[in-house]
């Protein structure tokens, strides 16, 4: 699931999580999920370190590194990319939720959005939000590896439940086509549910938290682990 160096540690993956306020709420998702599974997590949020800059940030990666940290997740706004991402930094996921500030000024969120993806790993994944179109536009032409997500048939990761399922039973999403895994593991479509211990989450980052998981080849339900997953028939994909 994740690489393991000579010395026989694991290499630190580095995800991004870059868009709108949901980063927030999508971080913390897949901060429980890998947590549950004894994952050790850091998620920083740069806007809220007074005096950082790129340096600092390049030093924090270091130390968390020499702790056996096993996942950075580092929550981004566009215009603070020039501010913090340090030259050496290489993204193994980015999710991408909302294009956010991108009516405002799309020029200047197009060229920010370039800079992010021109610091993903060769064999780096993008997770993004099928459902926005105008992030969708931006992307054209990138030449990445695309999961998506979202509430149509494009969408690699969708929901199979919506509405009051959400708070009462847990969500259920699904895997309507099959992807390969980081490790180069095949998932076949079929069905999670998230168990939620409250209520008022946004469905779009529960589907962005669930994508993340998958392509590290974790079952995003943290608590039922011998469960049967529905395998979903190939006439509904």
């Amino acid at each position: 699931m994740f690489p393991i160096l000579s010395d026989g540690v694991e290499k630190m993956l580095i995800a991004g999580i870059l868009g709108s306020e949901g980063k927030w709420q999508t971080a913390g998702i897949i901060s429980s999920i890998l947590a549950s599974k004894g994952k050790k997590v850091s998620v920083i949020d740069p806007a809220g370190m007074p005096g950082i800059n790129s340096e600092r940030i390049s030093a924090y990666v270091s130390e968390l590194e020499k702790n056996n940290i096993g996942i950075l997740i580092l929550k981004m706004n566009t215009p603070e990319i020039d501010k913090f991402l340090p030259d050496d930094i290489r993204f193994d996921i980015l999710v991408c939720d909302r294009a956010g500030s991108c009516k405002n000024n799309k020029r200047a969120y197009s060229d920010n959005l370039k800079k992010v993806f021109s610091k993903m790993a060769d064999k780096g994944i993008a997770i993004v939000n099928v459902d926005d179109s105008d992030l969708i536009k931006l992307l054209e032409g990138m030449k990445h590896r695309f999961i998506t997500y979202g509430f149509n048939s494009k969408a690699c990761v969708t929901a199979s439940s919506i509405g009051d399922t959400v708070y009462k039973e847990g969500f259920i999403c699904c895997l309507q086509r099959s992807v390969s895994t980081r490790d180069g593991k095949v998932m076949e479509p079929q069905e999670y549910k998230i168990r939620l211990e409250t209520g008022g989450f946004d469905c779009h980052n529960l589907l962005a938290a669930a994508a993340f998981a998958i392509v590290n080849g974790i079952d995003p339900n943290p608590e039922d682990k011998d469960r049967e997953v529905k395998q979903i028939s190939n006439n509904l994909i």
